[in-house]
């Protein structure tokens, strides 16, 4: 029987965004990961779903931008949501797994540091819970996250408080709403993130962003 062990601290908090390199990580943690997240006290899926569904019609489609095994897929189901739900991500063990849950409608293979492959007004809202931090470029993946959105649609997302300032999120959310590319709805933390961890996870804060598109 194989062996699955969850990435060392050192490389969950140093958040490498190389694409081939998170992908073998995450394949390679599959297996334990939702058991390792629980042990952890991992809340974020479930914040988010809620943080939707509260400004969310429970139907529609949304995308679930680094979907994993699942987490935030079967949280917005247990929360009611009753519509399409689509998942991307690089790991394709996770992407076996989350399919496995039955949350999903759809589950596409994606390199999230490309361009998203949908078109304009695709879906009804996007939820990316603990993914960008492997993608730096904010401020582009921000506006994919809005353009794919219909409006009057929301993406809710969670950025880490260590990276919120170095990549200048503040500055980014700002802008997008100067632009009329989306409404920041809320902005609220930083919260814990895996409070039950070890070492240098344990002290790792989460903030929770919510903007309108329309």
């Amino acid at each position: 029987m194989a062996v699955h062990e969850s990435p060392d601290d050192d490389w969950l908090v140093r958040g490498d965004g190389d694409p081939r390199e998170v992908a073998d990580h995450y394949d390679a943690w599959a297996e334990s990961y939702d058991a390792d997240l629980d042990a952890w006290s991992y809340q974020a899926p479930g914040v988010v779903a809620g943080l939707l569904l509260a400004r969310q019609p429970a139907s529609g489609t949304i995308l679930d931008v680094g979907c994993g095994t699942g987490l935030a897929g079967r949280a917005l189901r247990a929360g009611g949501y009753r519509g399409r739900l689509v998942g991307l991500d690089i790991s394709t063990a996770s992407l076996r797994l989350a399919e496995e849950s039955g949350a999903y409608d759809e589950l596409r293979p994606t390199d999230l540091t490309q361009p998203l492959p949908l078109a304009d007004d695709a879906v009804d809202a996007v939820v990316c819970v603990g993914v960008m931090t492997y993608l730096p470029e904010v401020e582009a993946v921000w506006r994919e996250f809005a353009r794919v959105v219909r409006p009057p649609g929301h993406v809710v997302l969670t950025q880490r408080e260590d990276l919120w300032e170095p990549r200048r999120c503040q500055e980014v959310v700002d802008r997008l709403a100067s632009e009329g590319v989306w409404s920041p709805v809320d902005v609220h933390g930083p919260a814990a993130y895996l409070p039950e961890s070890t070492g240098d996870l344990a002290d790792l804060g989460a903030y929770y962003l919510t903007a309108s598109v329309s």
